[in-house]
């Protein structure tokens, strides 16, 4: 299963089947275009319980199996992007219900100053058999691209189960991925009242609240989820834009400092986030370092301008003090 632009994670789908003790997946990763890589292709393989947490290798033709994986554990395929040929791929699954996978790359996007990361996934609750069956029929169609048919799925899966979580979730994901927060902000504060120890929904929550300027309502949201999952790296880069944004400098240091330690998108966004910080707080040498990085990361990035304007001023007014 291969999602166009939505990252699924960890989808839990109550088929009613017993779950296998050990299965072997077997499985091929393919070039966007559907071609065989002719190489080998290295990627991550983790899941949602922690207990596996390595890296694995494909033969040229992309194939290769998994051996002895828990038939009732998430797992999530990961291949670090290889620009041009290929962007980051995520592919989540289940070995009792897919013992085969077949893994089809993103395409390299052009490149663009890190986003926020949306995520979808499943809670732990099991919905009706009507809401089951409407969020699968989204699923296949996000696979497929079709975000507006899918958009009705989820409607109509969220309404058929108002405490399907997974199903608001996905939908504010949805919304997310086309820049539609204001409208992606009620559907997730459903979400996470329908389940309040949903990870993956307080992000996204968060994320959107700082998206439109709510960033007051984002702190309480983003420390819950910190309270609940201390190591989401995204949490800490978005908490500390909204505390950044509410002039609590000194938190806002610690949490960024803690996005940047991590190597992955959200350590771009950290050190964007830390170089207007310290241009905020008039510590400009440090401004420019993490706004250096930053480009170093992300040099054609659609705010490379801007930035490079923020870091010009900034060594400006360091010149006015000597």
């Amino acid at each position: 299963m291969r999602s166009k632009g939505l990252l699924i994670i960890g989808l839990i789908f109550c088929l009613g089947a017993p779950l296998a003790a050990q299965v072997n997946v077997r499985g091929q990763i393919l070039l966007p275009g559907g071609d065989v890589p002719n190489k080998e292709i290295r990627f991550f393989l983790s899941s949602d319980d922690g207990r596996v947490n390595q890296f694995q290798f494909t033969d040229s033709n992309g194939r290769f199996v998994l051996v002895r994986l828990d038939g009732s554990v998430s797992y999530t395929i990961t291949v670090e992007a290889d620009p041009p040929n290929y962007g980051r791929t995520r592919y989540s699954f289940i070995p009792a219900y897919q013992q085969v996978v077949r893994v089809i790359l993103e395409r390299a996007p052009e490149p663009r100053p890190a986003e926020p990361t949306t995520v979808s996934a499943a809670s732990g609750y099991r919905p009706n058999p009507k809401a089951t069956e409407l969020h699968k029929k989204a699923l296949k169609e996000i696979e497929k691209g079709q975000f507006v048919l899918a958009e009705q799925y989820l409607h109509q899966a969220s309404s058929a189960d108002p405490k399907f979580a997974a199903a608001f979730n996905d939908l504010g994901a949805l919304l997310m991925q086309q820049n539609r927060h204001a409208e992606a902000e009620p559907i997730l504060r459903q979400a996470a009242e329908a389940d309040p120890k949903f990870v993956h929904a307080l992000l996204n929550l968060g994320i959107t609240l700082n998206r439109v300027q709510k960033y007051g309502e984002a702190i309480p949201i983003l420390r819950e989820l910190l309270r609940l999952a201390p190591n989401v790296v995204a949490a800490h880069a978005h908490l500390g834009l909204a505390l950044t944004e509410t002039d609590q400098f000194e938190e806002a240091e610690r949490e960024l400092l803690r996005a940047v330690r991590t190597p992955g998108p959200e350590e771009v966004l950290g050190q964007l986030y830390l170089g207007k910080l310290y241009a905020r707080t008039g510590q400009f040498e440090k401004g420019i370092a993490a706004l250096e990085a930053y480009l170093r990361k992300a040099p054609h990035a659609a705010n490379a301008g801007e930035v490079r304007g923020l870091m010009e001023r900034m060594k400006k007014e360091l010149q006015g003090r000597r």
